[in-house]
């Protein structure tokens, strides 16, 4: 099928599309026809998915119209030249091709998982703050590697040691809660996969003193002449 410039056209009605529900059994008024010029894969996505929504391309449209912003970028006709097809539209008189072709786009957009419209202003002032944010992430992991503590040589053995990488003054100021505790905060640190200072060694020493002061404990606290006292 051809327009009469020459151009093909995909002129989505009931007759051709077979299945599609018209514009006015979906609340989309009777209006004045249009034919939008846009690139063939455009075209066909757009088709797609008015089929998926079950619904006509002018529906489709017209509840995109209300939606699109004007800021949107028109995904623009094909140069003189270029493989063209012509999409026939019923819809609300006082739309530019441009607009209709920016609804469309918009349509798409929200189809795609995890998407949506935003003013451009603020898509702009999230990536402020994605910037911002990644600067001071990379200052923090720095700033931590200057005072983490250094993986010892060979295996951990001295409860004195392990209880200097939780941070505590001694060997006698903690229980195991305590010791559980200062290990879920400093494991995301040091986690080889999403630490902010990702290091597979220290991870695997911090968790050779946390099983080394638990069983400090355990052993020390619950054994002794101590225990049996009031």
């Amino acid at each position: 099928m051809t327009a009469p410039d020459g151009y093909p056209f995909a002129a989505l009605t009931e007759a051709d599309a077979g299945f599609f529900p018209s514009a006015r059994s979906v609340g989309v008024p009777p209006a004045i026809p249009y034919r939008v010029s846009c690139a063939p894969a455009f075209a066909a996505a757009a088709v797609r998915l008015a089929a998926k929504r079950g619904t006509d391309l002018s529906a489709l449209a017209a509840a995109a119209l209300l939606l699109a912003p004007d800021r949107r970028l028109d995904p623009g006709a094909p140069d003189d030249g270029a493989e063209r097809v012509v999409l026939e539209l019923r819809l609300p008189s006082g739309h530019s091709d441009a607009a209709i072709r920016r609804a469309l786009a918009a349509a798409l957009a929200l189809a795609e998982p995890g998407c949506r419209l935003m003013p451009a202003e603020e898509a702009g002032r999230l990536e402020g703050a994605v910037e911002t944010l990644t600067y001071r992430n990379k200052a923090l992991a720095h700033a931590l590697e200057r005072v983490s503590f250094r993986p010892l040589d060979g295996k951990l053995t001295q409860v004195r040691d392990a209880a200097q990488m939780f941070g505590f003054v001694n060997e006698w100021c903690f229980d195991e809660d305590r010791v559980v505790k200062r290990f879920r905060e400093l494991a995301p640190v040091y986690h080889p996969d999403t630490g902010v200072v990702a290091c597979r060694d220290r991870m695997a020493q911090l968790i050779d003193a946390r099983n080394l002061l638990i069983n400090h404990v355990r052993t020390a606290y619950r054994s002794g002449p101590w225990t049996r006292r009031p």
